[in-house]
């Protein structure tokens, strides 16, 4: 399933475990600067796309954000929808 979620201006980051593939609680907003989809400062709107666990996810440093390692069996992740343009 997939969802949009926007992420306000000047928003605060908050904990997020993975690359590419983050576990579900997660918080999408500071996953999608990690990701370099969008700015603290800017926000914006992302879709992300749930997926089932991976079972291991480990966390980088990109973009100025740092995201954890879980390396667990957990509830699920998600994966952010990139928006192609023509």
């Amino acid at each position: 399933r997939r969802e949009r979620v926007f992420c306000p201006a000047d928003g605060k980051l908050e904990g997020a475990w993975g690359t590419d593939v983050y576990t579900d609680d997660s918080s999408i907003c500071t996953a999608a600067v990690h990701a370099g989809l969008l700015s603290v400062k800017q926000g914006g709107a992302v879709t992300i796309e749930m997926r089932p666990d991976v079972g291991q996810y480990s966390g980088t440093m990109r973009n100025g954000v740092r995201t954890g390692d879980w390396m667990e069996p957990w509830t699920g992740a998600y994966v952010f929808v990139r928006n192609r343009t023509a």
